[in-house]
């Protein structure tokens, strides 16, 4: 127990005297930034040699949106200990916070010079090679992200578009489904889904349910039938769930089957089925059924699709009945 304690009062006492390695993260974490400018202020102007309060400094100035004060802390905190690539990788946010695009690269470029694997400074300096229009650099740069941070949002999202930008549909058809298995959500899953469209690939769809763009993956049923693995489908696991928070929403289930209108109206019946039998609180009314025989025209990147098969869900107005 008198350890426990005297662990806890140095702590506090490192802490109150403004010791940069616990009260740094501290602020920075609790996003209490002016009071971590008070405390790291004076322990900088106590201790003019500590870096880590310098870059401390520089991070809370950058939060508030202050650049043209974080630049110099975070440019002496580098200078200070030349060889943290951290310290500089943060000297280039805080140049492209100012606008100054050639300082924020060198500052990427020093900090990989240092640490070669330093994945924040690849993937921003990707960055800045896709805003120059280098596309074969920043493609060059996303891998290597990707080789060290598989899951990167950004630098798998970026290397499908390029792969678009560069005409090479069929890698960006690859990439941009490996996106959004990834990132299935959001407003980065709706643009990419958009592209994805545009390609002629309709896997993920983007459906307007209630006051929310959404991105569902596209139900799949075997060729001629109204089989379908229905049970772990997360697109109508939102779907319900929206509908759950959400006692007013009801959506149409839309379905095409060329020249099968019956077939059509068994899936949805299915689905409908489905979605009721695991979640019983759901009414049925909310959940009407079309089936058309026409197929669905989507416009896509100036192309025109017509699907043969294909499943929607349209929010049903206030305004409208349900049957």
């Amino acid at each position: 127990m008198r350890i426990i304690i005297a662990f806890a009062q140095l702590f506090c006492l490192l802490f109150l005297f403004g010791c940069a390695h616990l009260a740094g993260p501290y602020y920075l974490n609790h996003g209490e930034f002016e009071d971590g400018l008070k405390v790291l202020g004076q322990e900088l102007r106590d201790n003019p040699q500590d870096a880590l309060a310098a870059y401390y400094l520089g991070r809370y100035y950058l939060a508030l949106e202050e650049p043209e004060l974080a630049v110099g802390l975070l440019k002496q905190a580098a200078k200070l200990e030349p060889d943290n690539a951290d310290y500089l990788f943060w000297v280039g946010v805080a140049n492209w916070a100012l606008d100054d695009f050639k300082e924020e690269q060198q500052s990427y470029r020093l900090a990989l010079s240092i640490d070669k694997d330093n994945v924040s400074a690849k993937l921003y300096l990707a960055h800045t090679y896709l805003d120059e229009g280098k596309l074969d650099q920043a493609l060059t740069l996303y891998d290597k992200v990707i080789l060290r941070d598989k899951y990167n949002p950004q630098a798998v999202y970026n290397r499908a578009d390029i792969l678009t930008r560069q005409g090479k549909n069929t890698q960006a058809v690859k990439e941009w489904k490996k996106f959004l298995e990834y990132y299935p959500d959001g407003s980065l899953a709706v643009c990419g889904t958009d592209k994805l469209n545009s390609l002629g690939d309709f896997t993920y769809r983007n459906f307007i349910l209630g006051k929310r763009n959404v991105t569902l993956r596209t139900l799949k049923f075997k060729s001629g039938s109204a089989k379908s693995e229905l049970e772990g489908n997360l697109s109508l696991r939102l779907l319900a769930a929206i509908m759950t928070s959400d006692m007013g929403a009801a959506f149409h289930i839309v379905a095409y089957c060329k020249d099968n209108p019956e077939l059509a109206k068994e899936r949805a019946a299915k689905i409908k089925k489905h979605i009721l039998n695991a979640h019983p609180g759901i009414a049925s009314e909310r959940l009407p059924l079309s089936w058309f025989g026409v197929p669905e025209v989507i416009k896509r990147g100036g192309k025109i699709y017509k699907l043969d098969d294909s499943i929607r869900f349209i929010t049903v107005l206030k305004q409208e009945k349900a049957s």
